[in-house]
């Protein structure tokens, strides 16, 4: 077995087990490739990150449904189609579908390791990265290798950034450093035109009003640009408020319970008390 193969068996048992066990097994499985003599892989083995209990979540989630993560690259796909063609009736109905599945794998997620009742940060992890998956497609390759470090964090449509994945190494998605950017590369500069072809070229130059046209294309181009991030900022504070209002629903709906139960309980010990002082109306006599 190769050093590379430990540190995959590795990841992928770290990865799917109990995080609270995660740094004991880390060592052990780190001693074993030292014992067998492959000091790389038992370094590597030890540098894997213990995940958030939120990327944990998400683990588990992608191990038991794999077929939720290809709604959400769907479901991104027909998003950025949308934006592309500037839709405002479908890009409204997609960012409902968004919230929709979103909210129900936050649902699935939980249920698939036991958390009746997980704090609001850890589900606010679990939906940002959600929702970052359905924006990058490499955010989603990532959840569905089950092996999340920590959770990913979406500033806006087709940009998930401050993501850790794959075997813990820190590396951004796109291997760009982190930016949301595309690696950019130099282009080649065009040959220099032979001489006879000088005074043609001369006469291609845009003139004064094509050049103020593309112009006016350009910044036309920069508004729009500005407007979709406006429209993704939108939805995406919306998405927080309506996942915090819902949490709050679901607070008041157990408070409300215990109010009744409560309520029930003062009646009971109203008519015990009525009983309790019959009796002794009665044996006072």
């Amino acid at each position: 077995m190769t050093g590379s193969d430990l540190v995959e068996q590795a990841a992928a048992e770290l990865y799917a087990g109990d995080p609270d066990a995660f740094m004991d097994r880390r060592r052990a499985l780190a001693a074993a490739a030292r014992d067998q003599g492959d000091a790389a892989a038992a370094k590597a083995i030890a540098a894997l990150r213990k995940p958030t209990r939120g990327a944990s979540t998400l683990n588990a989630l992608a191990r038991a449904e794999p077929g939720l993560v290809d709604k959400l690259v769907e479901l991104g796909a027909h998003l950025r189609d949308a934006e592309r063609r500037l839709d405002g009736p479908a890009m409204r109905d997609l960012s409902r579908r968004r919230r929709e599945l979103v909210d129900d794998m936050t649902r699935r997620a939980f249920a698939a390791t036991g958390q009746s009742a997980a704090p609001g940060a850890i589900r606010e992890e679990v939906n940002a990265t959600l929702l970052a998956a359905v924006a990058d497609p490499d955010v989603a390759e990532r959840l569905a290798a089950g092996q999340l470090v920590r959770a990913a964090q979406w500033d806006g449509f087709g940009a998930g950034t401050g993501f850790d994945g794959g075997f813990g190494t820190g590396a951004e998605p796109g291997g760009n450093g982190g930016t949301g950017r595309p690696g950019l590369s130099l282009v080649p500069s065009p040959p220099s035109p032979p001489s006879s072809s000088v005074s043609s070229a001369k006469t291609r130059e845009p003139t004064g009003a094509q050049r103020a046209q593309r112009e006016r294309v350009a910044a036309a181009e920069r508004e729009v640009t500005a407007a979709r991030r406006l429209v993704v900022k939108a939805e995406t504070e919306a998405a927080k408020h309506q996942e915090r209002l819902r949490s709050l629903e679901e607070q008041v709906a157990a408070v409300r319970h215990r109010l009744t139960e409560a309520g029930h309980d003062v009646r009971e010990a109203k008519a015990e008390l009525r009983r309790a002082e019959q009796r002794l109306e009665r044996a006072g006599r």
